[in-house]
C-alpha cells in the first residue's frame, strides 16, 4: 500500500518434500523478484504474507508452524508467537488497527491494536521503558450480558475503552510506576498505580471529599492498582471519571458506582517510571451511529459530575457521622460512672442517627433488602446517576427538576447535621474538661 510496483509473494513446496520457507519481495512489477526469508526457521515453510496498512516496512508471515513479524520490508524475521498456539497460519488480514489470522483446526486469532508494532524504532531496544501513543477510541455504549458465554463458542470483544500499551526493559518490584490520564487542561480524571501509599504521600493536594476540588480527590483517593511485568503491558482505560465516596456496608438498589464518561475529545496519558515521565496524547472519537453535538455530551457531563458529587456529600456524611458515633462509643466507655455525660451522649446519638436514617436507608444488608425498605435520599441521587447515563444525551427537564428537589433534601439534612454537632459538641467537651476525663490511662 505504500509504493506502486510493490508486491509479496508466499509460495510453498511441500507437497514435493520441499519445507523450504519461499517469500518473495517485487519493486518493479513482477519484472524482478528477491527472497526475503532471512530469519525464518528453515523448515517452517511459508503459506501467507501481508503488509501492515500504516507502518512502510512492517511485514507479517504465516508459516505451517506458527507466525513471523518482519520490520525491515523482509530483510529480516523474528518469531511472532505470543499466545498462539503452534499451529498453521493458512491467512491472515489486516483490518484497519487489527490482524486478524486463520489457523488450520485452532479457530481465528486477533490482535486488537497494532499500535505499539507502528511505534517501535531503533532506540526501543535501549530504553528503560516505553509509553505508546493510545490509538483514536470511540466512546460506545458497550456493555456484556447477564450470562458468561461459552468461550469456546464465542469471541471475546474489543476492550470498551482507551488501550494504552507500555514497555518496562527490566522490572523490579521496588520500582515506582504511576499512569494518569488527564484532559487538555492539565487536570488528573484518573490515576493507576503499582504503589498506593506512595503516591497517597506524594499528594500535594487534599484528598478527601469534602475538599472544594472534589474531582481530584475523587482521583486521589479512588487510585486504580496496576501490576506492571518486564516486556509489555496492556491497562484499559474505562472513559470515565471516578465514582462516588462509599462506605463500609453500603447497599444501594439499582445504582452501580459508575463514573461518568468523558466527553470526546483530546486527552493526555503520563506515565511516572520511578524519576521519569513520558506524555502521549490521544483522541476519543464519538460513536459514528449517534447524531449527538459536543454540546450535548458537554451538558450530559457536567450534569453527571454534579450528580456524582451530591452522592458524594451525602455519602460523607454518613461516613462523618458514624466516625462521630464511634467516637462517642468510645467516650460512653470512660465516662460510665457519670450519668449526666452519658445521658447527653445518648441524645446526642439519637440526633444523629435521624439524620442518619434519613439520608440512607440503614436497613439495608443485601441486595433484595431495598425491596422492603425503599431507599432514601442518597440512593435516589445514586439512581439518578445511573439512570441518566444509560445513553449520550443531556439531561431531561424531569431530571434537572428532580435533582433540585432532592438536593434541597440533601442541603436540609446537612444542615440538621451541623445544627447538631454545634449544638452537643462544646457542651459535651465543656463536660469533660469540667470532670477531667481522662482518655488515655495506663
Amino acid at each position: 500500500p505504500f509504493k506502486k510496483g510493490k508486491a509479496y509473494v508466499a509460495a510453498t513446496s511441500y507437497k514435493f518434500g520441499d519445507y523450504t520457507p519461499y517469500l518473495y519481495k517485487t519493486e518493479d512489477y513482477g519484472k524482478t523478484w528477491e527472497l526475503i526469508t532471512s530469519g525464518i526457521t528453515e523448515n517452517y515453510y511459508t503459506r501467507a504474507i501481508r503488509s501492515d496498512k500504516k507502518r512502510d516496512g512492517l511485514l507479517y508471515a504465516g508459516t505451517e508452524w506458527g507466525m513471523f513479524i518482519s520490520f525491515d520490508d523482509g530483510k529480516s524475521w523474528n518469531k511472532f508467537q505470543l499466545n498462539l498456539p503452534v499451529t498453521s497460519i493458512r491467512d491472515i488480514a489486516v483490518k484497519e488497527n487489527d490482524l486478524i489470522v486463520a489457523t488450520h483446526g485452532r479457530s481465528f486469532w486477533m490482535i486488537d491494536d497494532l499500535t505499539p508494532l507502528h511505534q517501535l524504532n531503533d532506540n526501543s531496544k535501549s530504553d528503560k521503558f516505553i509509553l505508546f501513543k493510545p490509538d483514536l477510541s470511540y466512546r460506545l455504549a458497550q456493555s456484556g450480558g447477564w450470562r458468561k458465554p461459552n468461550t469456546l463458542l464465542v469471541g471475546e470483544n474489543h476492550p470498551n475503552g482507551v488501550i494504552i500499551n507500555y514497555f518496562i526493559k527490566d522490572y523490579n518490584e521496588v520500582d515506582f510506576v504511576k499512569i494518569e490520564i488527564l484532559d487538555k487542561d492539565g487536570s488528573l480524571i484518573r490515576s493507576f498505580t503499582n504503589n498506593k501509599s506512595k503516591l497517597m504521600s506524594s499528594q500535594s493536594k487534599p484528598v478527601l471529599s469534602n475538599t472544594n476540588d472534589i474531582d481530584y480527590a475523587l482521583s486521589s483517593s479512588d487510585i486504580k492498582s496496576i501490576s506492571p511485568k518486564s516486556g509489555g503491558n496492556k491497562l484499559i482505560w474505562d472513559m470515565r471519571y471516578p465514582g462516588f465516596i462509599s462506605f463500609d456496608g453500603m447497599i444501594f438498589y439499582s445504582s452501580p458506582n459508575t463514573g461518568p464518561k468523558v466527553v470526546p475529545g483530546k486527552y493526555d496519558v503520563r506515565m511516572t517510571y520511578n524519576d521519569n515521565e513520558i506524555t502521549k496524547e490521544f483522541n476519543i472519537v464519538k460513536d459514528p451511529r449517534v447524531n449527538n453535538t459536543p454540546e450535548d455530551y458537554e451538558k450530559q457531563l457536567d450534569f453527571l459530575l454534579k450528580v456524582r458529587d451530591e452522592v458524594t456529600r451525602a455519602n460523607q456524611t454518613i461516613i462523618d457521622i458514624r466516625n462521630i458515633k464511634n467516637d462517642l462509643d468510645y467516650l460512653s466507655e470512660k465516662v460510665s460512672d457519670k450519668p449526666q455525660i452519658i445521658n447527653l451522649i445518648k441524645s446526642f446519638n439519637e440526633d444523629l442517627t435521624k439524620v442518619e436514617n434519613n439520608i440512607h436507608m440503614t436497613k439495608n444488608q443485601s441486595r433484595q433488602d431495598p425491596l422492603n425498605y425503599g431507599i432514601r435520599i442518597n440512593n435516589r441521587i445514586a439512581f439518578l446517576l445511573a439512570d441518566s447515563q444509560r445513553g449520550d444525551y443531556p439531561p431531561t427537564k424531569q431530571s434537572l427538576e428532580f435533582f433540585e428537589d432532592v438536593k434541597k433534601e440533601l442541603n436540609a439534612e446537612i444542615s440538621s447535621f451541623k445544627r447538631i454537632l454545634n449544638t452537643y459538641t462544646a457542651e459535651i467537651n465543656n463536660m469533660i474538661e469540667d470532670n477531667s476525663v481522662k482518655f488515655i490511662s495506663f
